[in-house]
């Protein structure tokens, strides 16, 4: 639904904070089209250019991890994702 939103308003006028919620939602919503089984399967991958995403996620871990470089802007975001979503690590953290 979320990944739908963002299409339909269009890519020309994307926040940074839209572009990494897309990337990272389309990313579980690829685990779920490729019939991956989230819990068993571990990731190791990255998305490159101006905005770079690491994907990690060991094998029988319910939790991934998400390391966001904006290069533009010279800030690290990180993020921790399940099957079902994502948040904020440092808003878990301070929870």
């Amino acid at each position: 639904m979320e990944l739908k939103k963002i299409v339909e308003h269009g890519f020309k006028n994307i926040t940074i904070e839209d572009e990494i919620k897309f990337n990272i939602l389309n990313f579980i919503q690829c685990i779920h089209l490729s019939k991956q089984n989230f819990y068993e399967t571990s990731f190791d991958s990255k998305l490159f250019g101006d905005l770079q995403m690491t994907f990690k996620k060991d094998a029988s871990s319910l939790i991934g991890y998400c390391k966001v470089v904006i290069k533009r802007e010279n800030r690290i975001e990180e993020y921790l994702f399940t099957d079902n979503g994502y948040e904020k690590l440092n808003e878990i953290i301070k929870g």
